[in-house]
């Protein structure tokens, strides 16, 4: 007898519906483990990320704020801050800590860029034009970089605490780090504003941001907080004499913050008014801000060394910049403090294997 395969189809049809109807259960079953697997794993990467924030914010801070090495404090930033922000996807929330590391990340950019500006300086001193060139190039590159890290370290200031409008009422700043965070997102914000103006504006940083720090900045605490509060004010005062209040003697608010900071043992105060008086061309002041750096630095605050360290980087970076222009050659190795024509006003000889 000739079978015909086509023949055999209606109740192949059958049995597989069958099969269809008895799978269909374990299907969804199938379906439904596989949802809950997931939402596991989000749970888990959920609870992960508060875990290493938590962490973050109650050990990783405060000792690292006990390190001097700026080495240490920008590979942190680099390395750390796109770990902390992916778990956002996952509804952990790391934007405290994001301004922190976003700051030290900025480190590394805004010492490459000072690097590529001294370059730019020595190349000038002995008229290399394309050497001079390509050395300013690279530090507007570093510096669009430095802009955009500290650019978002202060949106994420604004993200956590919102910002201060003109009568408006403080952010409620629960704990001490919420206060260390707050200040450093300040400083964050008029530091993008500096780079973003070197980097001719690639990053596009609002220039409303300085009013909205110097407001904000009356939030804190300025005597608990070393005098640097006060200082952001002051130091804005001196670069943009519009936002001074009527009457108010900048330089003076500015060298009292100033003597907070040394009593305290934190010099970042004394860092802004070295830096306040270069972005105004005051040479005089830089020299004695420079001096004054240096000759207060002992009894600093341990539990603190970090910022201190970022303070005396960005004073070193000043005194580079002048003996560079002067010289063709950088402060010399721990003469910080004195100054390429100091032989001159004392009538002694350098010797010249010290600056060797």
């Amino acid at each position: 007898m000739r079978l015909n395969f086509f023949s055999l189809n209606p109740s192949l049809s059958a049995t597989e519906a069958s099969l269809r109807g008895l799978l269909r259960p374990f299907r969804l079953a199938a379906l439904l483990a596989a949802v809950m697997v997931l939402q596991g794993c989000s749970v888990i990467y959920k609870t992960t990320g508060d875990i290493l924030v938590n962490y973050g914010r109650s050990e990783m801070t405060p000792y690292l704020l006990t390190y001097d090495d700026m080495g240490m404090a920008c590979a942190t930033g680099e390395g750390l801050t796109p770990f902390l922000v992916s778990f956002e996807s996952v509804h952990a929330n790391p934007t405290r800590l994001a301004v922190l590391t976003n700051s030290m990340a900025a480190v590394c950019a805004d010492n490459m860029a000072l690097q590529e500006e001294l370059r730019y300086s020595r190349a000038m001193k002995r008229g290399d034009t394309p050497e001079a060139q390509d050395a300013r190039t690279l530090q507007k590159r570093h510096s669009e970089v430095a802009a955009s890290r500290l650019y978002e370290s202060y949106l994420r200031s604004v993200k956590q605490y919102g910002e201060v409008e003109h009568g408006g009422q403080c952010p409620r700043l629960r704990t001490e780090f919420d206060e260390l965070v707050f200040m450093v997102g300040l400083i964050s914000g008029v530091q993008a504003l500096l780079h973003d103006a070197t980097a001719d504006v690639a990053v596009g940083v609002p220039r409303d941001i300085a009013a909205k720090v110097e407001r904000a900045a009356t939030c804190l605490d300025s005597e608990k907080w070393w005098g640097v509060p006060q200082g952001i004010r002051a130091s804005l005062w001196n670069i943009l004499p519009m936002l001074a209040p009527e009457g108010v003697d900048a330089w003076a608010e500015l060298e009292s913050s100033v003597d907070q900071g040394y009593a305290a043992g934190v010099r970042l105060a004394s860092a802004l008014y070295v830096v306040t008086g270069y972005s105004v061309g005051d040479e005089e002041r830089v020299r004695r801000g420079i001096r004054g750096f240096a000759a207060n630095d002992e009894e600093l605050n341990p539990d603190y060394a970090m910022l201190d360290a970022i303070s005396g980087f960005m004073v070193e970076g000043v005194s580079d910049r002048l003996w560079t222009e002067a010289t063709g050659q950088r402060t010399p190795f721990k003469r910080l403090g004195t100054f390429w024509d100091d032989a001159r006003d004392s009538g002694s000889d350098i010797d010249i294997d010290d600056l060797l």
